[in-house]
């Protein structure tokens, strides 16, 4: 420690955004530069002591798929402490991306840091829009015990400081350093520009040390320790060879301040030495404020299609194909370890901030839709290959007929109608007249919908069958397990005890009344509450004169509503167990922005917006399928349900964790960028006053806001939001620029969309709505019984009957539909039912069962989780999947556990 007041430690780094403003392969050409450059720098120079990889690994595997005769000198750097590297795989956004999803990352990075000789174990997250509460935990977990950041801290900073703790809900801390300046406070030293490539200007060493004054200048009042943190790098940047000189110069210049070149871990090493840690401020909650560095929040709406497709695959991975993997491994299957992890990364890739945010360049998002179409064809092949080979394990010969079987991937058992696809062979008639029944005989309700003809082929097979849409009564639907189910021919089951009524212009089942108006908007009656609510489900469209980072109105603003305006009703479905109305509104927008961008367009073009909206017999929700044909620009689409609740906060589905917000903003002055009504969501959002509320649920839509709207606390959740570039500078929103002003059309989103939500009225508080909102989302999961992988002649050219395609009588093997597990099981029981299941998947040891849960709530519960075989051995891991304690095992191959609120909670279970 110098005798100076103050130690500085610079940090030569780069920020690696992998795509932005140009795609992936020209930035990698730059990347591979870059590398090369470094380890000939670091080779050469001692005095340039280290230099930190942004922290991901991704940069790295780009790197080696060029230069894969490099590995060892950057084996050679890392273990050496010049070249930190980990621990993420992306840096990614940790809104926009699931929970489960930020832990896959920070596995996948650490494991290859680890493979390179060390992982750089700092929870460095340079340029994420903002951060999540829950972080803490997640980086805890895997014994990361700092978080070092930029964006998101609002007039809070002033007290915290530079260092204070950052806790997590559940308690959990980790030391949080604010970089108040950037990631690049110290970046191109010596040239008069933060951000760009220096290489055409001449060093000026005065400047240099002007620029690191001033730097020290902003640092300083707020350090609770003597270090200081220099980060000399920024977006895309080289190692500068001259920090060296430029250090060497700057301890004789400063008066105050010693300057060393070292490592992030270093510095975090200093301050945990001197800085008082009974007296450090702490923080609990999520960093999403804007008064040192812009957030730029709007991005959780800005091309919905990305945030769409990625709820569907990351859905697909973690509750489909994962656990069947799981389940057939602990059955004797081969676990598609390979395939999952190329799936992953594959997903992963699109994490990245300025990708998943969809503030990039027309083909950067194009490349990202093809890497989800590829996770999304490894996740389906693996979920339905596992599936099959678990079929084929159950008994299926309780009744004849056609089995289907369907499994349930939630940790709690269900009682619902569900839409469910049956298959028919091509020629088999019992699908024109059939009856379903359980293992034990019992019937099953269903009503038809539509039939089809289904056409899905698989490699050398065709399956091409008969396709039966029926809306079926599923009563206690086996927890994270199975029913079989038959389809025998006969007359169709019996109808329901109080089916659902059909009224002249709505429908009624016990739980709710739904009225259609004119306008298309819906009154909803809560039959339990006695609560009506009105006008729900009508759209609003305003102007948008922002960017793909931040919205923005108009000087001259127009909003345009669906309210009052005549909408078309057609009946679709009208039958005991479901009623849908198809609504049909021609919304006529302004086909633009005018050209000085000051209002929009006085021309018009009709958007038609259709909705489906189905209530079955025994459900408290509402369901919508919203169709949009977007032929407007320069605009924000939202769907809007006026509460009608008094309430001043607002409850949101968040990562492991149930988020109450305030309502109104607060009032600030000086802040880089205002605070913005828009926020984050996963599955739901809640206005409830303790006795009654309503909630919304969605499929990939993030964005919310609550309107006070004259007391009526409308909740509006947004649909589409259509700029034309990565950046702007002349936003109501923001001061200035947040990216580079490239034109992006594609992010005008024209053409026909799809949006799933519901609605859903509820007593109490959000307690009611998690589970709900999670058996909404997240489907059961129905196949045929007795599929097999071979191909059957005959599905290929339908118009040939079976014996054709050979020209010789056809023989088909007999499937054995005998099985050692039971026609209904559930392979895992979690409870309390309050506890939320994350994951199920092998261990990445390959040798137990990884089973991870949460606990919403702030209470803590006693857990107990079974399997369907008795747990011979578990253990409590961390999210690393490193061993913290033993856990006793009872008589009855049952494990519990105490679980604080809001804790997430990993075993590793041996069967």
């Amino acid at each position: 420690m110098s005798e100076k007041p103050f130690t500085a430690i610079m940090v030569s780094e780069t920020h690696w955004d992998r795509a932005w403003y140009v795609p992936f392969q020209v930035f990698r050409i730059r990347l591979v530069r870059l590398v090369d450059r470094l380890i000939e720098l670091l080779d050469r120079d001692p005095e340039f002591r280290s230099f930190m990889l942004d922290g991901q690994m991704l940069p790295v595997e780009d790197y080696f798929e060029i230069r894969p005769e490099r590995r060892a000198d950057l084996e050679r750097l890392v273990r050496a402490g010049r070249l930190y590297v980990g621990p993420w795989y992306a840096l990614a956004d940790e809104y926009l991306v699931s929970p489960e999803a930020l832990i896959r990352n920070l596995i996948i990075g650490m494991r290859m840091a680890g493979e390179l000789g060390a992982v750089m174990r700092e929870g460095y997250v340079p340029d994420a829009f903002g951060h999540i509460g829950q972080l803490p935990q997640i980086l805890h977990g895997f014994g990361i015990e700092s978080a070092v950041f930029w964006r998101g801290v609002g007039d809070e900073g002033e007290e915290l400081g530079n260092e204070f703790w950052w806790q997590a809900p559940d308690g959990t801390r980790v030391l949080a350093i604010h970089m108040r300046d950037g990631y690049h406070n110290a970046a191109n030293l010596g040239y008069p520009m933060r951000w760009g490539d220096p290489s055409a200007m001449e060093f000026d060493m005065e400047l240099a040390i002007e620029q690191l004054r001033r730097a020290l200048d902003i640092l300083k009042p707020y350090a609770r320790t003597p270090y200081l943190l220099l980060m000399n790098g920024i977006d895309h940047s080289e190692a500068e060879p001259l920090v060296p000189k430029i250090i060497a110069k700057a301890n004789e210049a400063l008066a105050d301040v010693h300057v060393e070149h070292s490592s992030l871990s270093d510095f975090i090493s200093g301050v945990r030495a001197r800085v008082d840690h009974d007296n450090l401020p702490t923080f609990q909650g999520e960093f999403n404020r804007g008064r040192y560095a812009v957030v730029l929040q709007s991005v959780y709406s800005t091309r919905m299609y990305l945030k769409q497709a990625n709820d569907r695959v990351q859905t697909l991975l973690e509750r489909y194909a994962e656990p069947l993997s799981a389940w057939a491994w602990l059955l004797g299957c081969n676990y598609p370890v390979a395939f999952l992890d190329a799936a992953w990364r594959k997903l992963l890739k699109n994490h990245a901030h300025d990708d998943i945010c969809g503030c990039s360049a027309d083909i950067v998002h194009r490349e990202m839709m093809t890497r989800f179409g590829e996770a999304e064809q490894i996740g389906a092949t693996l979920a339905r290959d596992h599936y099959r080979y678990l079929m084929h394990q159950i008994d299926r010969t309780a009744q004849p007929g056609v089995p289907f079987v369907l499994y349930n991937p939630l940790a709690w058992p269900r009682s619902e109608t569900m839409e469910l696809h049956l298959h028919f062979d091509r020629l088999d008639d019992t699908a024109n007249n059939f009856r379903l029944v359980d293992a034990a005989g019992r019937p099953v309700p269903f009503q038809v919908l539509e039939r089809n003809e289904y056409f899905e082929p698989e490699v050398l097979k065709a399956n091409r069958k008969q396709e039966v849409r029926a809306a079926v009564a599923v009563r206690d639907l086996p927890a994270c397990g199975y029913r079989v189910y038959f389809a025998l021919p006969g007359t169709a089951s019996p109808e329901v005890e109080a089916p659902i009524q059909l009224l002249p212009n709505g429908m009624e089942n016990q739980y709710l009344r739904v009225e259609i108006n004119a306008d298309g908007s819906l009154n909803v009656l809560d039959k339990t509450t006695g609560r009506q609510f009105s006008q729900l489900g009508y759209f609003c469209d305003e102007e948008d004169a922002g960017d793909e980072y931040d919205y923005s109105p108009c000087p001259n603003p127009l909003r345009i509503s669906s309210l009052d305006r005549p909408a078309r009703t057609h009946l679709v479905h009208a039958g005991p167990l479901q009623v849908t109305y198809a609504i049909s509104t021609m919304l006529p927008l302004p086909v633009s922005l005018t050209t000085d961008r000051q209002r929009r367009s006085s021309d018009l073009v009709d958007c038609p917006i259709t909705s489906t909206v189905t209530l079955y017999w025994d459900s408290c929700v509402v369901s919508i399928r919203t169709q949009v044909d977007n032929r407007a620009r320069d605009h924000r689409l939202r769907v809007c349900f006026p509460t009608g609740i008094q309430a001043n906060h607002a409850t949101a589905d968040g990562h492991f964790d149930v988020i109450s917000r305030p309502i109104d903003l607060p009032v600030v002055q000086g802040w880089a960028q205002p605070p913005v009504p828009t926020r984050h969501q996963r599955h739901f959002v809640d206005v409830s006053d303790g006795q009654m509320g309503l909630a919304v649920f969605n499929r990939g839509l993030p964005e919310y806001e609550v309107l006070r709207d004259g007391g009526r606390n409308t909740i509006a959740v947004t649909l589409l939001r259509c700029v034309d570039s990565i950046s702007r500078g002349d936003l109501l929103t923001r001061l200035d620029h947040a990216g580079i002003p490239c034109p992006a059309p594609e992010g005008q989103c024209q053409g026909e969309h799809t949006f799933d939500y519901a609605i859903y009225p509820h007593s109490g508080d959000w307690q009611s709505v998690y589970r709900a909102a999670y058996t909404w989302h997240t489907p059961a999961l129905l196949r045929r019984g007795d599929e097999h992988e071979g191909y059957i002649p005959g599905e290929v050219w339908p118009e040939h009957s079976p014996n054709e395609d050979l020209g010789v009588p056809v023989k088909l093997k007999l499937l054995d539909l005998r099985g050692s597990l039971p026609p209904e099981m559930s392979f895992l029981t979690l409870q309390p039912e309050t506890l939320v299941l994350s994951a199920v998947k092998r261990s990445e040891r390959g040798d137990s069962l990884i089973v991870r849960f949460y606990n919403p709530t702030a209470e803590a519960v006693q857990a107990t989780v079974t399997l369907f075989r008795p747990i011979r051995h578990a253990q409590l891991v961390n999210l690393g999947e490193e061993s913290q304690a033993e856990l006793p095992v009872d008589g009855r191959g049952t494990v519990s556990l105490s679980v604080r609120g809001k804790q997430v909670c990993t075993l590793a279970l041996r069967v």
